[in-house]
């Protein structure tokens, strides 16, 4: 899943192009694309974390698929090498905030001032051209506010519309259960490979990754599914 500098930036480009005119088009926040395309984006928040973000990008390695990691700063100061791995894995890399910050108690100011701390911080670990201009808040929080400074910030808020609930460790055959009954073309999945164990969402993706390819979909970082759909 390794792109070359060049490539790389014109289609992040033309993602980011997409998605201002996705914006405007509908609600700021993007949870579902709509398209009749068979593409979902896997996305993964609060990491990286050790053992997990390896072994969730060994199996989209060997499936040949891509991903969207939502990462926390304070853990990429734990495991930068993460990181760097996600970003020479060909994954996209977007924002969750430095310290896991909570809307309802901090605000929109000090999450969006939060989320540019952090893309500067990890401009420092990997280079600022692999970085997205993606955001997901902690717990999904948004409201009017919110998205007003983000958009203001040059940032898009990206939720989803499957739920995997893999951070609640509800089982690996709930977490199966929950993908293959929830997601349609233009899907947005939420899964965590960090803060706490995640051994079962490694194990669900073991399974849902080929269930995917059978059922004809491609899995794809959130750019690229804005970008097809929009093309």
């Amino acid at each position: 899943m390794r792109r070359r500098p060049a490539v790389a930036a014109a289609a992040a480009a033309c993602a980011v192009a997409a998605l201002a005119a996705l914006g405007r088009a509908s609600a700021p926040a993007v949870s579902r694309v709509p398209t009749t395309s068979r593409m979902v984006a896997l996305t993964f928040d609060d990491g990286p974390a050790a053992p997990y973000t390896a072994q969730i990008l060994s199996l989209l390695a060997r499936y040949h698929d891509a991903a969207t990691f939502f990462v926390v700063g304070r853990e990429v100061k734990q495991f930068p090498e993460l990181l760097r791995q996600e970003v020479r894995d060909g994954m996209e890399v977007g924002l969750h905030g430095m310290t896991h910050l909570n809307l309802h108690t901090v605000g929109a100011s000090n999450i969006v001032r939060d989320a540019q701390r952090e893309r500067q911080y990890l401009s420092t670990v990997v280079p600022a051209a692999s970085l997205s201009r993606l955001y997901r808040t902690p717990y999904g929080m948004k409201n009017p506010r919110l998205e007003r400074e983000l958009a203001a910030a040059h940032l898009t808020l990206v939720l989803w519309d499957v739920d995997t609930r893999d951070w609640a460790r509800p089982g690996v055959a709930y977490i199966v259960r929950q993908v293959e009954h929830l997601t349609k073309p233009g899907s947005i999945v939420l899964f965590h490979d960090g803060g706490g164990n995640r051994s079962q969402t490694v194990a669900a993706l073991a399974i849902l990754l080929p269930w995917l390819k059978r059922q004809g979909y491609q899995a794809v970082t959130v750019q690229t599914l804005v970008q097809a759909a929009s093309g």
